[in-house]
């Protein structure tokens, strides 16, 4: 099939052509974009057999095409493209006999193939149904019939193209298998009767209700076969020929008798199809059609769409009675719409708009087009009309007139209340419902004072003058203080309304809809509301009509405010002096102020008379000054920054404002120049520019200054091949400068630092303050990556000398160095800062006061972590952790005490996770909170559950963290943890760190007191490792000091750790404390300890961690507790 498709918009065409290429390939599409070049496609030589149009033409209209096509008599279907909802404009198409249309919806893409083929089938069935040449297909089994029969056609019927086949499979080959996807190229179907072969009435129900053919048949028997014409009548057979004398001469007349039959049921198929889908585009169009009967001079509805029970709401029985539109026109309206349809006799046709109440009580604006129809001789017969509903329309361009009414307003300098009148008016004109109230913030109370309210009673608007802004105020104080909308649809029940419903209710108000407007900044300006007098909810146009009405009241409030503003500036320029200069429009200078003297140095008798030129420095060209006179002339008004000299040669930038001064026939007459010298202004920018990129405290450059350097200093390495260095010095120790001698001398310290380590740097290198400690040092032009290593000892070693204070005080300071490169390090200036940073943290974590380069292990370590952070997150919610419990073993009963409950997390199909891996960063990031939470009920939980399967009581030791201890509500959350879980509260061990409660000791005795005061047992975890100081630790409500097995694990070689071991148990002695050695691993540290006499034992020799379900079955073998009685008492025996 080849398709021309005239189409101007280039995107429709190509998507057409696409879907087509899809879905159906075997159509041809040539594009064109005007009705010009196809028009000249449009010939029998082209050959085309549909042409695809869009209506709407750069240079015409689609039905042209559609005429020529007509005209011409071309073989060629035709199909019109209209916009969506353009029915009106589908059915002008079909009555000019377009084959079909097509709207332009979101699915007419998927439908154009089968529109196209179908256009082709109804433009041939046409053809061939107008064609005087009527074609049959005879099925004679001998020649004997068919001559006769083709001579006699030949002489009396020479329109009756006769071919003839002398069986049925012969006839078969002739006629389509689907006539729906292949028509046939014969009207009628002549069956000469014959039992041979096939039989005939087989092969006519073969046709009939197989091949589903409606080709009229005329079957031809022998006289009497009556009972064969019944059953072939039956099976679908038109009519019949009985073979008697003559009966040649019946045959043309049965013949054109059932093709005309079947051409008039083709036709009322074709007509009903037609119908329904006119009636389908009626129904779904947005047009009401209507017509009316005269009646004199006034007019009657006859007829109405069914489509106005959808658009407008009412029946078209409704529609009928006397009166019904007049009563329903706006009463404003109405009687300039009774005047436009006197005119229609005049006119013969109109189109005006007016207000009309939906059934839903809503006024809408309808496009009324009404046609006078006449007679042939000019009598009047009756009027057909059209409804469109045009309100959204008419809002958006009664908005746009209310908007440029209130500009208009401005620029007339009208007083605000008079441009807030006009803005209420028109919406309520748009919507005679809505009663506008417009409320101002008052500048000087606060509170809303009364705008504008021209429906409103008066009495109601001096009440609400001055109200007070805040919740619950009403509609307008709650929204002016949230600001927000606040809807409220019925007054007289809304909490908001109970303080002025006598007010409301006396002025007949039942629904009010606020909603704020403000300025540009966000700072609400007032109030706009809608008022009713029935309760009623906003619809989302109503919405959106209000919110543009307020936007314009905003524009209009910001208008007058900025007037006034620039008034008051007017007069405060002239109070303090600003520059003011007039000219005439040669120009010259015709007065000036004095000020101007005092900027300029120029007097007036040196000015008056000569040209501003005599000011100028001459550093704007030529064009500046011409863009400067268009501004003048086309706008009236300039405004800038210029360089002017004074008379004393000293140059100095001016602020400068001229504008145009017009006469009573607004001809310009004169221009004002108002300056102002900004020197001083300059300088402050230069200053704040400064600020904006140095440390105000060390005037080094900030970090926003030395990103820029490095974007700068990457991009000349890129073209020199060089290579950067960054360097991250971090102070060691830094903090306690700070807390032990105060901000004042760590800042003296930054200052003094700064400056020794800009003496020793070079002046091409860059040293910038990243903020409190924090610096970084960038190295260009590296040629050897040992240079920054070089350069990082010597800061270290420039630092070694003490820095003397201008307090007195001598400090030693010492810092760690983090070093990356670029390009080996880094590609942007983020990552090389970020890699040197954590380079710096490697330089820290071994032993500080040195420097360590980056490396790849860093960012994969970082990067490592990051990913462990967000999977742990995850794994708390994800229930992926579990506890494991470690005996804790009496030394002098052989039994176990207790056990303590240890964290693991065990992800699914993965390996465990080490606690040193994940403990850190819950530390950090503040998960070890609801984690240790979990960990102490799910402890306290198994310590009850041990205790009612009957196992004896035993001590539940449980980790407290930092973050726990430091939390306000740790007590609470462990008595409720106690009294949910009825484990007692003898039975649980808070093990605590020495540095958790030395930072902050005194308040640390009043926490670790409460919490003795609930009955539980507390002990210092790793004991020895921290800060303790003997004075608080026996001030310490403590029960147990548990000796780190970082002291254990040497006893047996390092005599330094059996002396300490030694000592922490005689001072536990002395302070009646228990003592526990963690991490006992074997006969010889166990002997060791037993000597000293330590109390409790905890390490692999006796058990490792393990479940709660492993550690019962241990619990109960018998032999396994003698086993360990037997190992205590020979270690107590040696």
């Amino acid at each position: 099939m080849r398709v021309l498709y005239i189409e101007d918009s280039a995107s429709d065409a190509d998507l057409a052509r696409r879907a087509l290429a899809r879905t159906a390939p075997e159509i041809e599409l040539k594009i064109v974009t005007t009705l010009t070049e196809g028009l000249k496609r449009l010939t029998p030589l082209e050959n085309y057999d549909v042409l695809l149009t869009d209506l709407s033409l750069p240079d015409g209209s689609g039905l042209e095409a559609l005429a020529r096509v007509r005209e011409q008599r071309l073989s060629t279907a035709v199909v019109i493209l209209t916009g969506s909802g353009d029915q009106g404009s589908a059915i002008a198409a079909l009555k000019a006999s377009a084959d079909d249309y097509l709207i332009k919806r979101d699915d007419y893409l998927e439908r154009l193939p089968r529109i196209l083929r179908n256009s082709l089938d109804h433009f041939h069935n046409n053809v061939e149904r107008n064609r005087p040449v009527l074609r049959v297909l005879y099925i004679a089994h001998t020649g004997r019939d068919i001559d006769p029969m083709r001579h006699h056609l030949a002489l009396y019927a020479p329109h009756i193209h006769l071919t003839a086949v002398t069986d049925v499979h012969d006839a078969l080959a002739f006629l389509p298998i689907d006539p729906s996807e292949q028509p046939t190229q014969f009207d009628v179907l002549l069956v000469e009767y014959c039992t041979a072969d096939m039989d005939d009435l087989e092969f006519i129900k073969l046709l009939r209700n197989e091949r589903k053919l409606d080709l009229p048949i005329v079957l031809i028997t022998d006289q009497g076969s009556e009972i064969v014409v019944a059953r072939a009548l039956h099976l679908g057979v038109d009519d019949y020929l009985s073979k008697h004398a003559g009966y040649l001469y019946e045959t043309t007349a049965i013949l054109e008798k059932v093709q005309h039959q079947a051409e008039l049921a083709r036709e009322r198929v074709s007509l009903k199809k037609t119908s329904l889908r006119l009636s389908d585009l009626l129904a779904a169009s947005p047009t009401i059609l209507y017509n009316l009967r005269i009646v004199g001079t006034t007019f009657r509805f006859a007829w109405v769409s069914e489509n106005i029970e959808r658009l407008l709401g009412y029946t078209q029985e409704e529609v009928m009675a006397e009166g019904w539109w007049s009563a329903l026109v706006h009463p404003d309206d109405r009687e300039a719409a009774l005047t436009h349809q006197s005119e229609l006799f005049a006119l013969g046709q109109l189109t005006y708009d007016y207000r009309f109440r939906h059934r839903n009580g809503q006024n809408i604006w309808i496009r009324d087009e009404l046609r006078l129809v006449r007679s042939t001789d000019g009598r009047p017969l009756e009027v057909v009309g059209a409804w469109l509903d045009v309100t959204e329309h008419k809002r958006e361009e009664l908005i746009r007139q209310a908007h440029q009414s209130a500009l208009n307003l401005i620029v007339a300098n009208q007083p605000l209340p008079v441009i807030l009148k006009d803005i209420a008016q028109r919406l309520e004109t748009i919507n005679p419902d809505m009663l506008v109230s417009i409320l101002i913030v008052d500048q000087h109370s606060g509170r809303l004072k009364h705008g504008e309210a021209p429906s409103l009673p008066s009495d109601y608007n001096a009440a609400i003058d001055q109200l007070q802004i805040g919740e619950g105020i009403g509609s307008c104080g709650t929204s002016a203080w949230r600001g927000e909308p606040v809807i409220v649809a019925d007054i007289d029940h809304h909490p908001y309304w109970q303080a002025y419903l006598e007010l409301t209710r006396k002025a007949n108000l039942h629904a009010c809809w606020t909603i704020p407007f403000k300025d540009d900044a966000g700072k609400v300006l007032g109030t706009f509301a809608i008022y009713h007098q029935t309760p009623r909810e906003p619809s989302p146009i109503d919405l959106a009509m209000i919110n543009e009405f307020a936007l314009i009241t905003a524009l209009a409030v910001q208008k007058v405010y900025a007037a006034e503003s620039l008034k008051q500036a007017a007069a405060v320029f002239e109070s303090i002096r600003e520059g003011v200069v007039i000219t005439d429009l040669e120009p010259k200078i015709v007065a000036i102020n004095r000020a101007y003297t005092e900027i300029t140095g120029y007097s007036e008798d040196q000015v008056l008379g000569k040209n501003p030129k005599i000011i100028k420095l001459g550093r704007q060209d030529k064009l500046f000054y011409q863009t400067m006179l268009e501004s003048l002339t086309k706008v009236g008004y300039w405004r800038g920054e210029v360089w002017n000299r004074r008379r004393n040669g000293e140059v100095y930038p001016q602020w400068l404002t001229i504008s145009t001064v017009f006469n009573d026939r607004n001809e310009p007459c004169n221009y004002v120049g108002v300056f102002a010298d900004i020197t001083q202004m300059k300088q402050s920018e230069a200053r704040m520019a400064h600020l904006a990129h140095y440390d105000a405290l060390t005037g080094l450059p900030n970090r926003l200054l030395v990103q820029s350097r490095l974007h700068h200093a990457i991009e000349r390495t890129l073209r020199h091949g060089n290579q950067i260095a960054a360097l991250y010095l971090d102070l060691d120790r830094f903090k306690n400068v700070n807390d032990s001698l105060g901000h004042p001398i760590g800042d003296e310290l930054l200052v003094m630092l700064a400056l020794r380590l800009k003496k020793r740097l070079r002046e091409e290198d860059t040293l910038a303050r990243l903020g409190g400690d924090e610096f970084l040092v960038v190295l260009e032009d590296i040629k050897d990556s040992n240079e920054p290593a070089m350069v990082a000892q010597t800061l270290i070693d420039l630092l070694a000398t003490p820095f003397s204070l201008p307090s007195g005080h001598e400090i030693f300071i010492n810092t760690s160095i983090g070093i990356s490169l670029f390009p080996t390090d880094a590609n942007s200036v983020t990552e090389l800062i970020q890699h040197a940073d954590m380079a710096m943290y490697l330089a820290k974590q071994e032993g500080r006061n040195t420097y360590r380069y980056h490396t790849d292990a860093l960012s994969i370590a970082a990067n490592e972590r990051l990913v462990l952070e967000t999977q742990l997150r995850q794994a708390l919610s994800a229930g992926e952790f579990v506890l494991h419990y470690q005996p804790l073993i009496d030394a002098r009963r052989g039994q176990v005490m207790g056990v303590e409950a240890l964290v693991r997390w065990q992800p699914p199909d993965k390996a465990m996770v080490s606690p040193g891996k994940f403990i850190p960063i819950a530390e950090e990031t503040g998960l070890i909170v609801p984690l240790g939470e979990w960990v102490l009920r799910t402890a306290c939980a198994q310590g009850r559950a041990w205790m009612d399967a009957g196992f004896p009581p035993f001590v539940m030791a449980v980790n407290l963290s930092v973050r726990q201890f430091q939390s306000e509500n740790l007590v609470e959350l462990i008595r409720q943890v106690l009294e949910e879980t009825k484990l007692p509260a003898v039975c649980l061990e808070l093990e605590l760190t020495e540095s958790m409660f030395m930072e902050h000791a005194e308040q640390s005795i009043e926490i670790l007191k409460t919490l003795k005061s609930l009955g539980v047992r507390l002990a210092i975890d790793d004991f020895g490792t921290g800060y303790s100081s003997l004075t608080y630790l026996k001030r310490f409500p403590i029960d147990k000091l548990k000796i780190d097995q970082s002291f254990v694990h040497g006893l047996a070689y390092d005599h330094n750790d059996r002396e300490i071991a030694a000592t922490i148990i005689a001072m536990a002695r002395n302070l009646k404390l228990d003592v526990l050695a963690e991490g006992v691993e074997s006969e010889q540290q166990l002997d060791i300890l037993n000597q000293h006499g330590c109390d409790y034992y905890q390490g692999y020799l006796f058990h490792r961690p393990v479940p709660a379900q492993e550690l019962e079955v241990w619990f109960r073998e018998n032999k396994r507790n003698q086993n360990l009685q037997e190992i205590l008492n020979t270690k107590n025996e040696k």
